[in-house]
């Protein structure tokens, strides 16, 4: 009888040492400090600092983003700075299919992500056209490769992603429904490229 209580306890031991070391890695990674949760509590002096000084990058890189990912962002770790788009260049997210000519989109914000800062449509969607002559028209590939295509494949493409996306044939796919474009003097998007995205 004796044994099995001892085995008993110590299964319990074993089991509460390891709930409380589980917590540990999460609290010192956190905060900056060593020490669990109790002493990152008791020091708020030392503790309330470095938090706030060590990932200060992150408040500033999710500020243009709206915020809302600050809790997914920190396992992933620090994205860094938020990426900066060539002059004349916007991110936009459509909000339905293209049709000939015409364009509804958001424009898109990086948000920080545990896979990278990646661009989500917000605010209200603006109506685009696109110049009359020729427009260049560019579908992702995979990662860094484009292919330029016509613009009237790239509105297909596009639609095809919203509604069917089983419609999509390689090398092509739907990744992530965000494009670059520029425009030209009149506004009109003049360029439009699709954004790879795993």
């Amino acid at each position: 009888m004796r044994s099995t209580r001892r085995v008993i306890g110590t299964f319990a031991l074993v089991a509460a040492l390891g709930s409380v070391a589980a917590c540990g890695p999460d609290d010192s990674a956190g905060s900056g400090s060593t020490g669990g949760s109790s002493a990152a509590g008791s020091s708020s002096g030392s503790g309330a600092a470095k938090p706030s000084a060590n990932p200060s990058a992150n408040p500033s890189a999710k500020a243009p983003a709206g915020g809302g990912s600050t809790g997914s962002a920190e396992p992933g770790g620090d994205c860094g700075q938020p990426p900066k788009l060539p002059a004349g260049h916007k991110m936009v997210e459509p909000v339905a299919p293209p049709s000939k000519g015409s364009m509804s989109a958001k424009d898109a914000q990086p948000t920080c992500t545990p896979n990278d800062w990646i661009y989500h449509g917000k605010g209200e969607a603006k109506y685009y056209l696109f110049a009359t002559g020729e427009v260049k028209a560019e579908l992702a590939t995979g990662p860094g490769s484009t292919k330029s295509v016509p613009v009237g494949e790239l509105w297909m493409h596009a639609g095809d992603c919203m509604t069917n996306a089983s419609a999509v044939k390689a090398p092509y796919s739907c990744s992530g429904n965000i494009y670059d474009i520029t425009v030209d003097k009149e506004g009109k998007i003049d360029s439009i490229k699709e954004v790879w995205h795993p």
